[in-house]
């Protein structure tokens, strides 16, 4: 029974790879994945070496989280993103009904807690968005609950108005202080802070804030683990292994400092005694130590984005347990994994944040009463097999390549994102009191709203291309499917409430398809 013995492989523990070339590529389609195509430029190395991988070089995880956070060259750290070249996003295009939807959700959550007495006419209501991006989603939503409370037939928008306060929560500094320029107008309802989504209760304090927690498209950022999953139970976690070609390196080390040169020349030698190389040493490897400091000094120069085009990229793969952690969260979720092993008949390539639990659990420690709102691009377990023309991770940017996202293309310069595990989510955050009340399409933001999207936004002079815009992804927010809303509440919060849609969709797997062999 195939589903059976990818279980049981997956609790016993983690198979080592069959021994391999030096540091020489792998045939491509050797695996038999359902996503080939996810797998970057890989390299086996030596057998016996494996434990030794991590000593060397970045995980994948780390090296996305290097690309986006590193403070003098990360993507997002350096103020380098562009949140209208790069790339669009609803709440921008669709601007200002996209938060004007969500006001009115949270206005709903806000008046049932004060119903339920979970929430005072004393006591602030917090609206907590992190990843918040450019500031614009909490404009909208501002904009909006100042409106109502002059203008709305519900005089309860007034008190709500009186009582809402809005904070932004970001990663980056740089960030940080666009949010922060663009909605000063708003005084002491709203304010910016610097904080790290990866925990929240390192910034709030645990059990101090009613209200809701915000996040759109931001899980999608955070850094993962990409994981090959096999139908005979392994799992094999990636790291990267950077490299110059040689004619590169010649041209690069006449001008790098001289400690920076010494220590990529000693760690390329140490690397090829360590794990051996196919290779006729044309290529110079760059340990994590050399390729932090490579980029470091390349990131001070003018000419950074051309001559960080010159660094490569191999992926190589080593037993899971290499990350303890990772693979403590492999077996415990080892049955919906190998439930969508042996739906497949393949092994595939995925991506794991383990930074996702963190969040969703700080998230419930921080409310003392209220709800968590995520909005992103992903699925529950069954989207794991469910691949779209771009696959599961995506790169927005100058260096992006809509044909096949790559990030390894033109380091530092791109967004690097992936599709969020939100049956994982809704899981994680039962740990904390949140409890699932609703999980469905993106589109049902507008359910039990008066917001519209027939007609431009009034108060938005458009463009003739951002009104085509606009209007297409009007559509594209009734009809699309890859992104998500999840609802979750802390517990004793409003018994009473139910979001409005009726057409959730699941969040665990439905054994009940399988065929006889699967089962």
């Amino acid at each position: 029974m195939a589903w059976v013995a990818a279980l049981v492989a997956l609790l016993a523990g983690i198979q080592a790879r069959l021994p391999g070339a030096d540091l020489a590529a792998v045939e491509r389609g050797k695996r038999q994945l359902l996503n080939e195509r996810e797998v970057g430029d890989e390299v086996a190395v030596a057998a016996g070496s494996e434990a030794a991988v991590k000593d060397y070089f970045l995980s994948f995880r780390d090296y996305q989280d290097l690309m986006l956070f590193h403070p003098k060259f990360g993507y997002y750290s350096s103020g380098s993103a562009s949140f209208v070249d790069d790339w669009s996003t609803y709440a921008v295009v669709l601007a200002p009904y996209f938060g004007q939807m969500i006001a009115e959700q949270i206005f709903r959550m806000w008046g049932g807690m004060r119903r339920a007495g979970t929430l005072t006419a004393e006591e602030p209501f917090t609206i907590a968005e992190f990843g918040a991006g450019d500031g614009a989603l909490a404009e909208s939503i501002l904009d909006y609950i100042g409106g109502q409370s002059k203008t709305a037939a519900d005089k309860r928008w007034r008190d709500f108005a009186g009582q809402a306060v809005y904070a932004c929560y970001d990663r980056s500094p740089a960030l940080s202080a666009v949010q922060r320029q663009r909605n000063a107008r708003f005084g002491k309802r709203f304010e910016a802070r610097v904080g790290d989504a990866a925990d929240p209760t390192t910034t709030i304090a645990p059990g101090s804030l009613k209200g809701v927690v915000l996040s759109n498209e931001m899980l999608d950022n955070f850094s993962v683990h990409k994981v090959i999953l096999s139908p005979g139970g392994s799992a094999e976690v990636a790291y990267v292994v950077p490299w110059l070609a040689a004619e590169a390196w010649r041209a690069m080390g006449e001008r790098v400092p001289a400690d920076v040169g010494k220590l990529v020349a000693a760690d390329n030698q140490a690397i090829r005694a360590k794990f051996g190389s196919g290779a006729s040493g044309g290529e110079v490897y760059l340990s994590r130590a050399a390729f932090l400091a490579v980029l470091e000094w390349l990131a001070a120069s003018p000419d950074f984005p051309s001559n960080a085009g010159a660094l490569r990229f191999h992926e190589t793969y080593v037993p899971a347990t290499a990350v303890p952690e990772l693979a403590e969260h492999l077996r415990r979720y080892a049955r919906p994994y190998s439930y969508e092993l042996a739906k497949g008949g393949k092994g595939f390539a995925t991506y794991i944040g383990l930074g996702w639990a963190t969040f969703i659990q700080g998230a419930g420690r921080i409310l003392k009463a209220g709800y968590v709102i995520t909005i992103d691009y992903g699925a529950n377990w069954d989207g794991l097999t469910t691949f779209g023309p771009y696959g599961k991770l995506r790169t927005y940017g100058p260096g992006s390549s809509i044909e096949k996202p790559d990030p390894y293309q033109r380091p530092t310069r791109n967004d690097i994102t992936t599709d969020v595990n939100f049956s994982y989510l809704a899981q994680e955050g039962q740990l904390a009191g949140l409890g699932p009340v609703y999980y469905g399409y993106q589109r049902a933001l507008q359910t039990a709203t008066p917001v519209v999207l027939n007609a431009l936004p009034p108060n938005r002079q458009l463009t003739a291309g951002k009104e085509k815009q606009f209007r297409s992804w009007a559509i594209y927010f009734r009809i699309l499917h890859s992104f998500k809303l999840l609802v979750q509440q802390k517990e004793k919060t409003d018994g009473a409430f139910a979001y409005p849609d009726h057409e959730p969709l699941p969040l665990q797997v439905d054994e009940r398809g399988f065929a006889p062999l699967q089962k």
